[in-house]
């Protein structure tokens, strides 16, 4: 398979100086007023809020999670949702179902009893994150956890990234590309074919990492730069008012009118 550089480093080019001229907060995490930014609590409020952030709109799925902490914060504290919801997992779907309604609620239930098993294992969440040696070993501590995707990990290794809580010499050591990602690329010649293998997928992530130092861009911000052309303007078809409209495939359909 064949990767065309000289797109990535234009389309990353292109997405800086589109997102340069845009407030801080794209691609953000909104948070309950009552969490402490970098504070324990926030962190394992983060582990349950990138498990469920996919299949609907961002903006949307953080307002009912917040909503849902305010009324229900004991289902984000796992030892209660063991001892409270183990035995009664129909009130956590409930709960879950109709506060933050997830596209596959029963789904959902599962990987939120499955991630509270697996964070229970620790008194403090934070200090046991802090005692990794790397990002890379931070990474393969997420993929090891069920529940987690390709992205929805990705998300939660950036957010913990940028927060800077982790004493780590390393940065990101990938870009976590989803189907929507790798169509993006397809879509702007950056690669033949939307079907790719893992190793593709790697060698695809890579090429954005080493484009984007050329640049000076860090992975994770060109992680959010994809994260927001997705959800901004794929998700809402809004392709005349995409900064990448001009190298991208889609724009034919767009113009003949098949969109």
């Amino acid at each position: 398979m064949k990767i065309y550089d000289e797109k990535i480093y234009e389309i990353i080019a292109i997405l800086n100086t589109h997102f340069s001229k845009k407030d801080d907060d794209y691609a953000s995490v909104d948070l309950p007023n009552t969490i402490k930014y970098k504070s324990n609590k926030w962190l394992i409020y983060i582990f349950y809020s990138c498990l469920l952030n996919y299949g609907m709109k961002s903006k949307i799925y953080h307002k009912n999670l917040i909503s849902t902490y305010n009324k229900y914060p004991e289902i984000f504290n796992y030892k209660v949702v063991i001892d409270k919801f183990s035995n009664n997992q129909e009130l956590l779907f409930d709960i879950i179902k109709n506060n933050i309604h997830p596209r596959y609620p029963n789904v959902a239930v599962k990987k939120w009893m499955e991630l509270s098993i697996e964070l229970s294992k620790y008194d403090n969440l934070l200090n046991e994150v802090k005692q990794l040696n790397s990002f890379s070993e931070l990474a393969a501590y997420i993929k090891s956890i069920k529940g987690f995707g390709q992205k929805t990990g990705g998300l939660l290794l950036r957010l913990i990234y940028e927060a800077n809580i982790c004493d780590f010499d390393d940065d990101l050591p990938s870009i976590p590309l989803d189907r929507h990602d790798i169509e993006i690329s397809y879509l702007n010649n950056i690669v033949e074919s939307k079907n790719l293998t893992p190793k593709q997928i790697d060698l695809l992530s890579d090429s954005y990492i080493n484009n984007g130092k050329k640049l000076g861009i860090k992975a994770n911000v060109i992680d959010k730069y994809l994260w927001e052309i997705g959800n901004q303007y794929c998700n809402k078809k809004d392709c005349i008012n995409c900064p990448l409209f001009i190298n991208c495939k889609t724009k034919i359909n767009v113009v003949i009118g098949n969109e």
